[in-house]
């Protein structure tokens, strides 16, 4: 292999295990009911974002609604102020002919702390002349490393069948502080889509 192609394969090579080091969301546990084939069969589901945020319950039940075939997020068909009534949204579900419910709620938040070294001293033959360290130095300046601490979002994802109120599937995802709720739904949303293809329980998206 010429030394241009052993570079390139380098290069590539660490790329794929940057991108793999830099996922902010990924899924730390799930759950399956043994029997279950797939959740594919919906006919009509419907997303649910639990939270007391409106806005944030929009985007949630708006992002999901891409695992499942005819989603409905729950905003459109129960009333805000009626959300907590479990009783009504039982009658209103089954009246309208649903069978699929998919629910996400953040359950907590993580914190872990990594320290990030610092520069470290090094001799080297830049101290044999004043203008060869001189030019070296300044741009090496020691920096002593801290504490960085990071704060996780973690995020439970549940799928139920209406008819018999069972849970079919759970998940439950870690991301490193969002920048934004509809950021961090799409990446949950894309790790559970993945994750569920990978298990045969809905099909591939369409190329």
């Amino acid at each position: 292999m010429s030394r241009v192609l052993r570079v390139l394969s380098i290069i590539v090579l660490l790329s794929g295990l940057v991108a793999c080091s830099t996922a902010s969301t990924k899924l730390s546990m799930t759950w399956k009911e043994p029997t279950l084939q797939g959740v594919h069969g919906f006919q009509k589901a419907v997303t649910v974002g639990v939270s007391p945020d409106v806005r944030w319950r929009e985007i949630v039940e708006d992002e999901l609604s891409i695992l499942a075939r005819n989603a409905v997020p729950a905003y459109s068909i129960i009333p805000e102020a009626e959300v907590r009534n479990v009783e009504l949204a039982k009658r209103i579900l089954k009246s309208g002919g649903y069978d699929g419910v998919i629910v996400l709620r953040m359950v907590g938040v993580d914190e872990e702390q990594t320290f990030v070294s610092g520069t470290p001293a090094a001799w080297g033959s830049y101290y044999g002349s004043m203008w060869s360290y001189w030019g070296y130095a300044w741009p090496t300046v020691y920096n002593p490393g801290y504490l960085r601490t990071d704060r996780y979002q973690v995020v439970e994802i549940l799928i139920y069948r209406v008819a018999d109120e069972k849970l079919l599937w759970a998940g439950r995802t870690r991301s490193l502080e969002p920048s934004s709720v509809r950021a961090m739904t799409d990446e949950i949303v894309k790790e559970v889509r993945e994750e569920l293809v990978r298990q045969k329980l809905i099909a591939p998206p369409a190329k």
